[in-house]
């Protein structure tokens, strides 16, 4: 560890003293005012393994913590292994000393030791770029009024349910619901009932809808007031979700209604934009790319779907060599009548620092909008670039 006082210990922390971390985290802060429910935070620490959470000690007590939550997240047919990066906070009078630097650092090393593909955070950008942290993946958030709404249609067979946490059925069909989107967090059990049973966010409901075609869930957050809404997760039926929101407006009085979804097209897409009045794109979060390679054996596949038309008609064997000058990693991507990682060097290659790379992989732009590369090379990436990302509100913690 690296600091400016050798009597600073970094350890983990023992389960007796999740107490004195929960207190440190809510001094720094402040969660209730944040809007956040302070015994969900609570709870929610409780369940992590002490060895996911590093902290400084010093003068006796702890002084400074991260924690490293890992989770696995779902993305168009494949799984990446990840950790959200959290909780960075320091004592105000133990700041200034490289505290939360050092265990930064430790947290990256952690990770690549454990062989996770990627690691995301909250917060300012100017904050952790240097550590390789970088906004990435795409969000389409959807604004949806009085008037736009009814462009749903006729929602009389809409039948509105409140969500009961001892209903079983319901609460299963609200699981099955949110894994049938085309990207979402694997939550253990623990996992849901923390985000449906005990909700991080003041204020937050859960409602869910029946009609004959099918079921749908939604999970919004109530503005002071009541007249406007934000959709932070939601599942099932694209057309009985419509008619729910266009019943929701009727029944809540609402004058607007913010709902997000993947960059990509989702089977919820027709209706959403149908409905808008228009929509607005922001990043989904900051990417740390912790294994370049497995991030792309990974995610190239759907990648390559997307560009297949266009791939199978080049002719001619092509590759290109990525590399991460911070990390010295590095991965050939081959194309040929399709798009593979190879085991050899690329006939050209490009090296990025780590943030840079986060942009080129995951940015809102296609890579000859974001790097300075030849003709050829630009072809080639702007065909499989940007890869898909994204996490819904409720799995950021």
């Amino acid at each position: 560890m690296r600091v400016d006082d050798c009597m600073a210990k970094m350890r983990n922390p023992g389960r007796d003293e999740f107490d004195e971390v929960f207190d440190l985290l809510e001094r720094v802060f402040r969660y209730e005012t944040g809007g956040y429910d302070v015994a969900h935070v609570r709870e929610w620490l409780d369940v992590l393994d002490a060895s996911d959470i590093l902290v400084i000690e010093e003068d006796g007590k702890i002084v400074s913590n991260v924690l490293v939550e890992p989770y696995r997240l779902y993305v168009r047919g494949s799984i990446i292994e990840g950790a959200e990066v959290g909780a960075v906070a320091t004592d105000e009078g133990y700041r200034e000393r490289g505290f939360a630097s050092a265990l930064l650092q430790e947290s990256l090393r952690l990770m690549a030791e454990r062989g996770y593909d990627i690691s995301t955070l909250g917060g300012r950008r100017d904050r952790y770029a240097r550590w390789g942290w970088e906004h990435g993946g795409a969000v389409r958030t959807y604004s949806i009024n009085d008037w736009s709404a009814r462009r749903a249609g006729d929602y009389k067979d809409i039948v509105m349910e409140g969500y009961v946490p001892s209903d079983a059925i319901m609460r299963k069909g609200i699981i099955e619901a949110y894994e049938g989107n085309e990207a979402y967090v694997i939550r253990p059990e623990v996992q849901q009932r923390l985000t449906y049973d005990a909700s991080m966010y003041s204020g937050t409901e859960i409602w869910v809808a029946h009609r004959s075609e099918g079921f749908a869930y939604v999970m919004v957050r109530k503005a002071s007031g009541g007249k406007s809404v934000a959709v932070l997760e939601y599942g099932g039926h694209p057309q009985t979700l419509a008619l729910f929101l266009r019943r929701a407006f009727e029944e809540w009085d609402l004058h607007e209604l913010t709902i997000p979804s993947p960059a990509w097209h989702t089977e919820f897409t027709p209706v959403l934009e149908r409905m808008s009045e228009g929509w607005s794109m922001s990043p989904v979060r900051q990417i740390n790319i912790i294994d370049l390679e497995g991030c792309l054996r990974k995610l190239l596949p759907g990648a390559g779907e997307r560009a297949e038309e266009v791939l199978q008609r080049l002719s001619g064997e092509y590759s290109i060599t990525l590399g991460v000058s911070d990390t010295d990693q590095r991965a050939t991507i081959a194309f040929d009548r399709g798009c593979s990682l190879a085991d050899r060097a690329g006939d050209e290659e490009l090296n990025l620092d780590r943030c840079t790379m986060v942009r080129l992989l995951f940015g809102p732009d296609k890579p000859s909008d974001t790097v300075e590369i030849g003709k050829k090379m630009a072809s080639y990436l702007d065909l499989i670039f940007p890869l898909p990302f994204y996490e819904w509100v409720t799995d950021m913690r």
